[in-house]
């Protein structure tokens, strides 16, 4: 007698967990995404788009920082790659010309330590040190041991550094100067209050 197989039972499939949504109680006004994409699409710029997306896709964010902080480090590097180009010509790019020019700014020797060279140029160690080397063999800067520290290898300008770094500064500020073309005296006062008041707050 043949036996009827035994039917398996299904188990129910587990239900997949779904998004929960970012909180509603902080949502933008639809007004307010519509006044921010209408700059974006007619007169903003990147940051601009960034505030828009940003809007739309998680509303419950205060973009409202971003719009300085994304700015600066925009403008920070624009800056930067615009000098870079400008400063091609003269035969140096922005981290070299920020070290001479430190050195120079010292006054007479102009020659610092590596130590001392590190607290006013945004370079590592290890870049500061490939930096040295590279204009050491252009022969725009000697080094010798620090009379106050036989372990330290000052930095001094030759005079072939001193001449290139006075040409090379005038078109830093020169490129500084056309950076902000588009502010007059009194916005410029205002903004370099507020950009300092913001750097200071962030310490060393």
């Amino acid at each position: 007698m043949s036996r009827t197989p035994a039917r398996k039972t299904r188990k129910p499939a587990a239900a997949t967990a779904r998004p929960q949504p970012p909180p509603a109680e902080a949502e933008a006004a639809p007004a307010e995404i519509a006044e921010i994409a209408e700059i974006a699409a007619r007169d903003g710029d990147v940051v601009d788009q960034l505030l828009h997306d940003w809007s739309r896709e998680r509303p419950d964010l205060d973009a409202s920082a971003m719009a300085v902080v994304g700015r600066v480090l925009h403008l920070g590097r624009l800056f930067e790659a615009d000098l870079n180009r400008s400063l091609r010509a003269i035969g140096i790019p922005y981290s070299d010309l920020d070290v001479l020019a430190t050195l120079r700014r010292s006054g007479a020797p102009y020659r610092l330590t590596p130590t001392q060279l590190r607290r006013s140029v945004l370079l590592t160690s290890g870049a500061m040190t490939a930096c040295l080397n590279r204009l050491e063999a252009r022969g725009l800067l000697a080094r010798s041991f620090d009379a106050h520290d036989r372990r330290s290898l000052a930095a001094e300008l030759t005079a072939d550094g001193v001449r290139l770094i006075d040409r090379a500064i005038g078109e830093r500020f020169a490129h500084a100067e056309r950076s902000l073309d588009a502010l007059d005296a009194d916005e410029r006062a205002q903004l370099a209050r507020l950009l300092r008041k913001l750097r200071l707050q962030q310490g060393a």
